[in-house]
């Protein structure tokens, strides 16, 4: 694959549409491009959206929406098309309150900073049955192309990400910077705040911060005691498994000069520290 594959690929109704490709998960290997995609919404995608998707040749798509959000912004997909659809829809614990405050201007964006790290806090350990799913399907989809999406592609797709990353052997300096490129390409979901918000709040409750993937750091050394254990005793995927995934998803990348330059740490394995995620 070409070295100078775009990160963020071109559509027009989805802004947050992104490879997860050319990642440096250690031992000399990175993430495979045009095999695993993130994303927000599909609902907006245009003619040359659906074009442009179908070139991709996913396998599958799995969804983090709940129902609700589904029936209110139905995904646009190709009529034709032959991917496996899986919902995997949920909220953490305190998000249908936060948007009920956002909705009644009765939150500030201190209180939404506080309650999204709180949503962090449940993913590695509450929707841990999501996430290990999440995970399966990639598996069965045994390397061929699979798409992963909720509404902002930020925070349930975010730790998506994230736990994928974390598998494939990423540090959390690579996991970190995944997840905070959300900031460059915002979707409008000005549809989740009335007229009157705060530009405050509407930043805060847009952005990917780092604060966020720290607290669902904390919550698995607090509830497992290290990666490992919770990508084994959480979601299932021992060193056997981890390592047929990393055969699926990951690659040699082609000799260059830049591949000679320095890595920013070493990888997340059994055998190294993790840095920025606590042992």
């Amino acid at each position: 694959m070409n070295e100078n594959v775009e990160r963020r690929l071109p559509f027009d109704g989805a802004v947050n549409f992104r490879d997860l490709g050319g990642y440096d998960v250690g031992q000399g290997r990175r993430t495979r491009w045009r095999c695993l995609y993130r994303s927000d919404s599909l609902a907006d995608l245009t003619e040359e959206d659906l074009a442009r998707l179908a070139t991709l040749n996913l396998h599958g798509l799995i969804d983090f929406r709940v129902p609700q959000e589904r029936r209110s912004h139905p995904n646009r997909l190709p009529t034709d098309h032959s991917m496996r659809m899986v919902e995997i829809g949920f909220w953490p614990e305190g998000v249908v309150e936060m948007l009920s405050a956002l909705r009644a201007l009765t939150i500030d964006a201190t209180g939404v900073e506080r309650a999204v790290i709180s949503h962090y806090r449940r993913y590695p350990f509450h929707h841990k049955a999501e996430y290990r799913q999440m995970l399966e399907v990639i598996e069965e989809a045994a390397g061929r192309p699979m798409l992963f999406h909720c509404v902002s592609g930020k925070d349930r797709t975010g730790f998506g990400a994230a736990v994928i990353l974390m598998a494939l052997g990423a540090t959390p300096s690579v996991i970190l910077q995944d997840y905070l490129l959300t900031n460059s390409y915002r979707r409008d979901i000005g549809h989740l705040m009335p007229p009157g918000t705060p530009v405050s709040v509407a930043q805060v409750f847009t952005a990917a911060n780092a604060l966020y993937l720290e607290a669902a750091f904390s919550t698995i050394k607090q509830t497992y005691g290290s990666v490992d254990a919770y990508l084994e005793q959480g979601l299932g995927f021992d060193d056997k498994r981890r390592a047929n995934l990393r055969n699926l998803l990951t690659e040699v990348p082609p000799k260059s000069p830049a591949s000679t330059a320095s890595h920013d740490g070493e990888a997340l394995t059994s055998t190294s520290p993790r840095r920025g995620v606590p042992e």
